[in-house]
């Protein structure tokens, strides 16, 4: 081979290269501006890494999840809302404000237990409808100080929820503590993210890397078992469920995973045995329960009141004599007025948010002097 040969083949592979490189660079930047990520603050160094998962803000424990304390991160394009939401993490886990050792004298503490409809990581924390609550019941009770605190975290159930109650939520010395019930709470967390393992140099830095390997991966696990559990995303879209009751049902036996576990008995042993342990906490630490029954959006949108799991709920709260608030027949009335009422079948919107934290502070007004504060 000539010189000049071998020269034009080293061009030609050159410039090949460069073109490749030049493509995924823009797959890059196109990804960046259309999918959810993360951007994760550094030490010193300002907003840096690049995730493309709102999981990063989650470690697994032998308990299962937990939020990474101290963490602030910018979540761009979030996969509910589409929109990029400021995440801050305070030393104790919660998505909440630093809180102040000790309690004033005046002070009401309620903490908030749930899954990711508490945790709200697709909204601004003032939008939450834990913040929501705060504001109606400081603006209520002028006369004492108000602290409600976010201790919720996504894709957990009632088990894992008082695990966290018990490692920190005891810290900050509650009056009132609130379960924030969703219908999936006796299953165990599906999982899925766990299975990506830890991310090396080109996985946090490249989000064309991240979404590649998570893609392959996910592919490997709805074939191993993600059909089983999701299947019912699917049926959804072909199934009467809003004018058929049996039909309903029959997406409900679909989705026994997730939020149709509420309609399995056995579900609700799981949460028998939790409230057993809530309730030694409350008396042990000398603190209320309030249970509200959040619900499926297709139980909103449903043209009969299909409301089985939270009449089961209601006997269960009643027996261990915890306050209870069916929060189904408010948003079914509220969707006369208002339209969009959930981004998908579950997480409110930001406006429903609102008048979640309305219903919830108004429920609790009503309480509070049976509540008092702790001294």
């Amino acid at each position: 081979m000539n010189k000049k040969r071998f020269k034009l083949i080293l061009l030609g592979g050159g410039i090949f290269l460069a073109a490749v490189m030049a493509m995924l660079f823009l797959f890059e930047i196109c990804l960046r501006l259309s999918e959810t990520h993360i951007i994760k603050e550094s030490s010193g160094a300002g907003l840096s890494s690049v995730e493309n998962d709102a999981e990063f803000l989650v470690k697994y424990t032998p308990r299962e999840r937990r939020l990474v304390p101290n963490s602030r991160v910018l979540i761009k394009n979030h996969r509910i809302s589409g929109r990029d939401i400021v995440m801050e993490i305070n030393s104790l886990g919660f998505r909440d404000d630093e809180l102040p050792p000790g309690k004033k004298e005046d002070e009401l503490r309620i903490l908030i237990l749930g899954d990711s409809i508490t945790w709200a990581s697709y909204l601004e924390a003032e939008e939450t409808y834990v913040e929501r609550v705060e504001e109606y019941l400081q603006g209520a009770l002028k006369d004492r100080s108000v602290e409600v605190i976010n201790a919720g975290v996504g894709d957990i159930g009632l088990k894992e929820e008082i695990e966290i109650l018990k490692e920190k939520g005891l810290v900050v010395e509650p009056d009132l503590v609130v379960v924030s019930f969703y219908l999936n709470d006796s299953r165990p967390p599906w999982g899925f993210p766990g299975e990506l393992g830890r991310r090396g140099w080109l996985r946090r830095h490249s989000l064309l890397a991240e979404t590649i390997y998570k893609n392959l991966k996910l592919r490997r696990w709805i074939k191993e078992q993600g059909e089983e559990r999701l299947g019912w995303t699917t049926a959804m879209n072909e199934l009467d469920w809003a004018g058929d009751r049996a039909t309903f049902l029959q997406l409900a036996s679909r989705a026994r995973y997730d939020w149709g576990a509420a309609w399995q008995s056995e579900s609700w042993e799981a949460i028998e045995r939790e409230f057993r342990r809530l309730k030694a906490l409350s008396k042990k630490h000398n603190f209320k329960v309030a249970v509200v029954a959040f619900p499926v959006a297709f139980q909103v949108y449903a043209k009969f009141v299909e409301d089985t799991p939270q009449n089961i709920l209601r006997k269960k709260v009643a027996a261990r004599g915890f306050y209870y608030l069916d929060l189904l027949p408010y948003i079914r009335a509220y969707r006369e007025r208002e339209r969009d009422i959930y981004y998908d079948w579950c997480h409110p919107t930001v406006k429903t948010n609102d008048y979640i934290g309305k219903i919830i502070a108004d429920f609790l007004i009503n309480k509070v002097c049976e509540v008092g504060v702790s001294h």
